[in-house]
């Protein structure tokens, strides 16, 4: 059945991911427009379009941006902007996590270097230290010492950006190699893999290089995933679990996650699931 709403499907870059979803758009028959948001322009006064916008837009300023002007000029944005805007907040997204009852890493924000001392104390040693901003493990860093802490926030103070002037200071859990992506759609956890690191890294990022393998999603992983992706109001996400000796934890959720390394690891089809809730959130209007 063709759908009569138009879809915007928003990119930045077709980037594999994008291809994969372009296709099961084709598939299923959604009334979709491809629009490059470097494109794209908002007029005040003017006549806007209203639509659905499904984003896939690298830039998380621009997802967010995107996001919140397609709703407030009354379209709808897939995943929705309050959405976007707590995912790409790691401090937030652990805060409401935490209030939510789902288990994390102890944590603590730290908006000063002095503080963020103050909070390796809390945390223990050693500590991973990240932006509160971020993605693809960039400027995470392992630290041992308050000395270590001193010379990366020295470090951070040349880079003349208030961001990195917060810190998110985390325990560091002594996981067994790897770490667990699962791609939430809907009420579901649809496919998940491990990340394994490299070498000595510690990270586990695929996009790093780290292999990746297939996960049989128990009840319990299952459960904090779409807890998860439910607690920050998306609709489908890429939740990041680590595995601890109290049991599994989550570190972030991503809500325009890259699923590509999933779907290939897992035999799952993310793509046409994804195309899927697309079509059923457009025709329950």
């Amino acid at each position: 059945m063709v759908l009569i709403e138009v879809v915007h499907f928003i990119y930045d870059a077709i980037r594999l991911d994008e291809k994969l979803l372009i296709r099961e758009f084709d598939n299923l028959g959604i009334n979709y427009r491809l629009v490059n948001a470097e494109n794209l322009a908002f007029e005040f006064p003017g006549t806007n379009e209203v639509a659905t916008a499904f984003i896939r837009t690298v830039s998380q300023h621009r997802t967010q941006l995107l996001a919140q002007m397609y709703e407030v000029i009354g379209g709808r944005s897939i995943n929705p902007y309050a959405s976007i805007m707590i995912g790409n907040n790691k401090a937030i997204t652990l805060a409401i996590l935490n209030r939510l009852g789902i288990p994390i890493p102890n944590t603590v924000v730290a908006l000063s270097s002095e503080s963020a001392i103050k909070a390796l104390g809390v945390v223990g040693y050693p500590a991973i230290i990240k932006p509160v901003h971020g993605s693809w493990g960039r400027l995470v860093s392992l630290v041992g010492s308050n000395e270590d802490l001193t010379l990366l926030a020295r470090h951070r103070s040349s880079m003349e950006n208030p961001q990195y002037e917060t810190y998110l200071v985390q325990e560091f859990i002594r996981k067994p190699g790897r770490d667990i992506r699962v791609t939430v759609v809907g009420d579901e956890a649809v496919a998940a893999i491990y990340r394994y690191a490299v070498g000595d890294d510690w990270r586990t990022n695929t996009a790093r290089g780290g292999k990746a393998e297939a996960v049989r999603i128990d009840p319990e992983l299952e459960d904090i995933s779409v807890k998860a992706t439910k607690a920050i109001g998306a609709y489908y996400a890429g939740v990041d679990v680590v595995e601890s000796d109290g049991g599994y934890k989550v570190l972030e959720v991503n809500t325009v996650p890259e699923f590509k390394n999933v779907q290939r690891v897992t035999g799952v089809n993310v793509a046409r699931r994804i195309a899927e809730l697309v079509m059923g959130i457009v025709k329950r209007g």
